[in-house]
């Protein structure tokens, strides 16, 4: 089991609302009794999730959620208010942008990450694991731009989107043959990004989410 494992959880835990801002979390050595992982691998995650002020941690007290872990972004705002078309237009609106941004600042060990999100998505045997990569693909490279401002909204878009209603509409709208034409949509993103070219790869994005659009809406 590795750090990914136990910090997907513990994301979820704060994303779905289960664990409220102020909620005291378990201890190290209960996360990783139940979870049968060791203690290290435990403790970095929770420093994934206290480096981006999700969690705090009070002597003598214990880990508790932040605040600020419900007022990242579009984290405030309540999935059931967000429509699909207005969640789109933002997608279009933002994530071309990060394209120059990406091609500028990325190291070539994030770019390789990126593209190995890509593969692993390639070698997805179900829809669920596809939708594993696919929003691992979307994340790293919101990452990869180094804004934090833009890389929050993107979070924020991501939070709603692993919602269980969003969940169940994106599943409904993914056929296998869809999932084969996405795979191929980012895989000409990677390309563009591994070639440095800010403006192909800000195409292939508009060109991608316009699919996904059309796809989405119509269902």
């Amino acid at each position: 089991m590795t750090v990914d494992f136990i910090l997907h959880i513990l994301q979820e835990k704060i994303d779905s609302g289960e664990w409220q801002p102020g909620t005291k979390i378990p201890t190290e050595r209960e996360l990783a009794g139940k979870y049968k992982l060791g203690r290290n691998t435990v403790r970095r995650a929770l420093g994934h999730l206290e480096s981006r002020d999700l969690i705090h941690r009070q002597v003598g007290r214990g880990t508790f959620v932040s605040e600020r872990s419900q007022t990242t972004a579009l984290g405030v705002m309540d999935v059931r208010v967000v429509n699909p078309e207005e969640m789109m237009e933002a997608r279009l609106l933002i994530e071309p942008l990060l394209a120059g941004l990406v091609v500028a600042r990325a190291s070539n060990a994030e770019l390789e990450k990126i593209k190995n999100l890509v593969l692993r998505g390639r070698e997805a045997r179900s829809m669920t694991e596809f939708e594993k990569w696919d929003n691992k693909f979307h994340r790293a490279f919101a990452s990869a731009s180094k804004n934090q401002y833009l890389i929050s909204i993107v979070e924020g878009m991501h939070r709603i989107r692993r919602s269980d209603g969003w969940g169940a509409l994106r599943r409904r709208g993914l056929t296998d043959d869809r999932r084969k034409a996405y795979q191929k949509e980012h895989e000409g993103i990677v390309e563009a990004i591994l070639a440095r070219d800010a403006d192909l790869a800000q195409q292939k994005i508009v060109d991608h989410l316009s699919h996904v659009k059309r796809n989405l809406l119509v269902e």
